[in-house]
Formats: C-alpha cells, structure tokens, sequence
C-alpha cells in the first residue's frame, strides 16, 4: 500500500508539474528549451523505488508527458523512459548517485539518452518528420536546463516519502 501511495504521489507531482511548466513556456514563447522534470522524477525513482513500480512509474509519467507533447506519436515517452529508467537502475546498481552533484550529472545524462532515443525513435516511427538537426542542436542546452531539475525533484521527492512513513501512524499525511 505504502508503494502505490508513493507512486501516487510521484505521479501527482509529475503531473503538476507538466501544468506548470506548459503554458508558462507558451506564455514566454520558450519551448524549445523546457526541463523535463518527469525525466527528473524518473531518475529518482530508479534509485528508490523496486523494479516494477519503477516500471509502472516510469511508463505513467511518459504516457502523462506523451499527453502534454503536441505532435509526437503516442507512446513515445513511454518508451523513452522505460529505457531510461533500466539504464538508470542499472547505473544505481554501480554506485549511489543520492547526491546532488551526482543527481544533476545523472539527470543532464539522461537526459541526453532521452534525446538520443527521441531521436531514433522518430527517425523509425514518424515518417513526415523533417527537424532532426533541431534534436541534435537542441539536445545538450536541454540536458543543461533539465540537469538542476534532478536534485529539485528528489529533495521534493524525499520530502514526500518522509511524510508517507511518518513514524507515528505511517498514513500518507
């Protein structure tokens, strides 16, 4: 039950986030250079979460970012972050990347993967898409912007859980 709740709760974020973010980047005209903090979300939850809620997460937050992204065929995120959650897991396996150094350094590299695989999978899925220098010019200014978003998601994340196991009835407060 304590998982489904912290699942709950990352989705929830996720999704509040993603309406924050989206017509704030329309009102400011600045797309193209958006972070990405269900990726950030993704990140955290390969470190904390066990492999298939991880999964579930992983495949909820980019079905919620595929709902959010104009143009993009269905399912792509859902893949994006699937994938990027396994090298996520693998690489939590090696070492502990709790820190906010490596949480950014962590993050802006998923984030490159998740372009690198946007990039594949478009080249492979969607037959009218012509931009695909604009994913590669695109690819390290986003990883930039969405690297802080690592640490911020995860200290908001940690909070979160902290409040789900609180120690005197261990209910979601």
């Amino acid at each position: 039950m304590r998982n489904f709740l912290r699942i709950l709760a990352y989705l929830a974020l996720g999704y509040l986030l993603l309406s924050v973010e989206s017509p704030l980047l329309v009102r400011f005209h600045l797309r193209m250079y958006a972070p990405d903090p269900t990726l950030a979300i993704v990140v955290f939850s390969a470190l904390v979460l066990n492999f298939l809620p991880g999964m579930a997460t992983a495949a909820l937050l980019g079905l919620m970012k595929d709902g959010f992204s104009a143009g993009v065929p269905v399912g792509l995120h859902v893949e994006i972050y699937l994938l990027v959650f396994l090298a996520c897991v693998i690489l939590s396996n090696r070492f502990d990347y709790r820190n906010t150094v490596l949480m950014t350094a962590v993050t802006a590299g998923a984030s490159l993967l998740a372009s690198f695989l946007f990039f594949v999978f478009v080249a492979i899925f969607d037959r009218d898409f012509e931009q695909f220098d604009l994913i590669f010019r695109l690819a390290i200014p986003q990883a930039l912007i969405t690297a802080p978003m690592g640490p911020i998601v995860a200290a908001i994340l940690k909070w979160v859980d902290k409040k789900a196991t609180d120690e005197r009835d261990g209910t979601f407060r």
